[in-house]
């Protein structure tokens, strides 16, 4: 079985914010724990409305950098308990959320 790479941005409206980074931190530890989970590092962006002024003044955004040693390993996960709990958390809070696979170009 091959390696499974997701990156996947959440991006809240702004008054849910603190409600969104909360459980996002929230998923973390026990993710960690999970037999096949690689790499789970979660990330706060701060969009960059132009790239000629470097200001961080844009749309905040929750991004989780993942890594799975299968697929099965993947599926196992959005299979937890406390994934769905996760999910109904950020029922009504998000702007927008994409969850994509990433294949490494050579």
């Amino acid at each position: 079985m091959s390696e499974v790479k997701i990156v996947a941005t959440l991006t809240p409206f702004p008054a849910d914010i603190d409600a969104v980074r909360a459980a996002a931190r929230a998923m973390v530890a026990p993710t960690h724990r999970e037999a096949g989970c690689l790499q789970y590092d979660l990330h706060e962006s701060h969009a960059i409305p132009d790239v000629r002024n470097l200001a961080n003044t844009g749309a905040v955004s929750f991004v989780f950098i993942e890594r799975w040693a299968s697929e099965a390993d993947l599926k196992k996960h959005v299979a937890m308990p406390y994934h769905d709990d996760f999910l109904a958390l950020l029922d009504g809070k998000l702007e927008s959320l994409s969850v994509q696979r990433m294949a490494l170009l050579s």
